[in-house]
């Protein structure tokens, strides 16, 4: 499709679906705008997105995502046999009288399928977290927002969820900076020391308690403890990475050089994906569009694929 169509299209279904201006000066006043102070801005582009006309398909991408994690979750927790020696490995799955010779342990193929499953399930509810800190799962109902992402991060990982919202728009509000923006790098850009600081700067004490607790509760239930290393450390921790790589280390890497220490990586400068729609919803969920995201930062997650079109960066062709 021509790129002027496509953006007509976009445009059309946009306009068809937008919501009261009354709904962007009420999320205006309690979230913030981004700052205009550039031309790489694009501030003709600031009304060229609306938001849904309805919270339903927000709340609906919610509750799917926390549905879905729930039953893979508990699947992995409680019914995963994970082999305890060699003897008892076997890659695919086996009659139940083989398997009791084997242990009863469950095929590596269906161990790494749950795992891989239920990692990008993680992921979602960090995204749906964060959908919630810009209050983009239901714009119209903050209760009902804040809520479904304080769900979503305690699943996650027991994050706060008021100390994520705060540091999450101190990096909106100073976006690149050293020493302001809680997700940049504290003056190392490389990609360890940069993961370490940005995760550190978001634990606790309070919260390895209640991850303590919630695993305690689980072993009570009947969970093994190598289950719970293995879905509910590792994967989310691969989560966490997985977010932090394509979320915040690509699109705000500052670019080589003696002065990558200290460069100021502004909003505007961030990076955007050329993926696919496909493989950006398989590598983030569309977390990776980030120039968008910070542009519209009211819009949600399952919008920045229309949002790259409207912008008109990192281009691709529409999916049909």
């Amino acid at each position: 499709m021509h790129v002027a169509s496509a953006l007509m299209v976009e445009q059309k279904g946009s306009e068809a679906a937008a919501s009261s201006p009354d709904v962007l000066r009420a999320w205006a006043t309690q979230y913030h705008m981004p700052s205009e102070s550039s031309d790489a801005a694009r501030p003709a582009l600031k009304h060229a997105y609306k938001p849904p006309a309805s919270d339903a398909k927000g709340i609906t991408m919610a509750l799917t995502i926390i549905g879905t994690w729930t039953a893979v979750f508990l699947h992995a927790i409680f019914q995963i046999r994970l082999p305890t020696s060699m003897d008892q490995l076997h890659w695919l799955p086996v009659s139940e009288a083989t398997a009791q010779l084997l242990g009863g342990s469950s095929s590596l193929l269906h161990i790494a399928a749950v795992f891989i499953v239920l990692e990008f399930l993680y992921t979602g509810l960090f995204i749906t977290t964060h959908d919630a800190m810009h209050g983009t799962i239901a714009l119209r109902n903050r209760q009902l927002n804040d809520l479904l992402g304080n769900i979503c991060i305690s699943l996650y990982a027991w994050f706060d969820y008021s100390m994520l919202h705060r540091k999450h728009w101190e990096h909106h509000n100073h976006t690149g900076e050293v020493g302001k923006d809680p997700d940049f790098h504290k003056g190392n850009p490389g990609l360890v020391p940069w993961f370490a600081s940005f995760m550190s700067s978001y634990m606790s004490l309070w919260q390895f308690a209640r991850l303590a607790w919630w695993a305690v509760v689980m072993q009570m239930l009947g969970a093994p403890m190598a289950n719970l290393l293995v879905f509910m450390a590792a994967a989310p921790i691969l989560s966490a990475f997985r977010l932090f790589y394509f979320g915040t280390y690509l699109p705000h890497k500052p670019g080589p050089g003696p002065a990558a220490g200290s460069q100021v990586m502004a909003w505007f400068r961030a990076k955007t994906s050329e993926a696919s729609d496909v493989m950006s919803f398989l590598t983030c969920y569309h977390f990776d569009l980030h120039w968008e995201h910070h542009r519209w930062p009211f819009a949600p997650w399952w919008q920045l694929p229309h949002c790259r079109r409207l912008s008109g960066r990192g281009l691709v062709p529409a999916l049909a």
